[in-house]
């Protein structure tokens, strides 16, 4: 929580007398009383400007168990290929989120899938060419987003080990069939986040069509209440025989039977394409372990990698992409 305040300098009898009624009026703004208080201070020739913030005052108490980094630590056999850790198969973007789909599959190959494809409409593919090295690329029809195709649906069901499906597709008619398509046909690990989630809240039949693959949903708090209202996220998860991993400040990971309560992390992440990082990084655990355990690890390690994000370039200035970077 923050608020701010300016006090005008010229009337008071000096710089600190204007501070302090800024800084009073801030946390009179807050309407803490007893809770611990952080002020910080800028100001020009004329003004000064006293910002004032709090930790939430009550945490959520969460379930489950609390990972840690020692239940994090994948390591890779010196005897084993790129077929050994999964091929991760991203589908998304649209003319107004070109970089959603790019920041999945780059977390993707920097969490350790063996093979990452991304999937995009064919009228935008000049726009990954040069942004891309280690991923491939697969095109469905389209101009600006894209649209369903069964013969490259198909492909993608034969190849994947996992799938995301959702960041930056746009809320379009293809966007549920496709989704619906993987529903019924992929046996994998399907990650279904963004706008993958808005197309189960708009159909929530979906969720019980009957289907082979590991469902894993990856919602924000927002996204939640749209896709199940006001349902326990445990009941919600063991009702449709799912993942769930619940993102807020504390994380909530569970299938309704287990659940595991996420920690990491800091405000540094709270910014447009983290999501995105998150669900590569999902993608590729749930390739080499099960997909609760995936899930809840990948949560935990993308909140250490934000940390460590924030410390090195400050809270302010760390972006999506750079989480990534310390993987």
């Amino acid at each position: 929580m923050i608020a701010s305040a300016v006090a005008k300098i010229s009337q008071f009898d000096n710089v600190e007398q204007a501070k302090e009624y800024a800084a009073k009026k801030a946390i009179k703004s807050l309407g803490i009383t007893k809770q611990p208080v952080f002020t910080e201070f800028s100001q020009n020739d004329e003004f000064i400007l006293a910002v004032a913030s709090v930790e939430d005052i009550t945490a959520p108490v969460l379930p489950g168990t609390e990972i840690t980094d020692e239940m994090c630590k994948y390591k890779r056999n010196r005897f084993t290929n790129k077929g050994s850790y999964g091929k991760v198969y991203v589908i998304g973007g649209c003319g107004n989120y070109v970089g959603a789909p790019l920041l999945s599959a780059c977390a993707a190959v920097s969490a350790g899938a063996g093979l990452t494809t991304l999937c995009v409409a064919d009228g935008m593919i000049e726009s990954y060419r040069r942004r891309v090295k280690e991923i491939t690329l697969l095109t469905f029809p389209g101009k600006t987003h894209i649209e369903f195709s069964e013969s490259v649906a198909g492909e993608i069901c034969e190849r994947a080990d996992a799938i995301v499906v959702g960041p930056g597709m746009g809320r379009h008619a293809d966007t549920a069939k496709i989704l619906k398509y993987l529903l019924e046909n992929f046996g994998g690990r399907l990650i279904v986040d963004a706008d993958g989630i808005n197309s189960l809240s708009a159909s929530p039949n979906f969720l019980e069509i009957g289907r082979k693959c590991d469902l894993i949903l990856t919602p924000h708090v927002k996204e939640y209440e749209r896709l199940a209202g006001n349902d326990d996220p445990r009941e919600f998860a063991k009702k449709f025989k799912l993942n769930l991993a619940l993102k807020n400040a504390y994380t909530l990971v569970t299938d309704g039977i287990v659940s595991y309560k996420v920690v990491s992390g800091c405000a540094a992440m709270a910014k447009g394409g983290s999501g995105d990082v998150l669900s590569g990084i999902v993608a590729a655990y749930s390739c080499r372990t099960a997909p609760l355990e995936a899930l809840a690890t990948a949560c935990h390690v993308f909140g250490r990698c934000g940390e460590k994000a924030a410390a090195s370039m400050g809270e302010n200035a760390v972006k999506a992409s750079d989480i990534i970077k310390y993987l």
